[in-house]
C-alpha cells in the first residue's frame, strides 16, 4: 500500500496500526503485521490464518505448508518498539 505524497509517515504508520489492531482481532487470524518500508514508501501487511484465508478483493493470498514456531509462547503480543 503506497503511501501517498504529502502525507505525514507517522500518520500514515498510525492508521496501519489501527487497521493491524482490527485485523488481529478478527476470528481466526493467528499473528498479523505490518511494515514500512521507507525505500518504496509503502506500508506492507502480514496476516497469517489458522486455516483457509477469508477472500477479499484486491488481496494475495498464499499457502504456508509448515511453520516452524519454537518460543512462540516467548514471544511477546503488542508493539515492539
Amino acid at each position: 500500500q503506497p503511501v501517498a505524497p504529502g502525507t505525514r509517515p507517522a500518520e500514515a504508520v498510525e492508521r496501519a496500526l489501527a487497521e493491524l489492531e482490527r485485523t488481529a482481532a478478527r476470528p481466526g487470524v493467528h499473528s498479523a503485521v505490518v511494515l514500512a518500508d521507507p525505500r518504496h514508501w509503502e506500508l506492507l501487511h502480514f496476516t497469517l490464518w489458522d486455516a483457509e484465508a477469508p477472500e477479499e478483493p484486491g488481496e494475495e493470498r498464499y499457502q504456508v505448508l509448515h511453520l516452524s514456531r519454537p518460543e512462540l509462547d516467548k514471544l511477546p503480543a503488542g508493539r515492539h518498539w
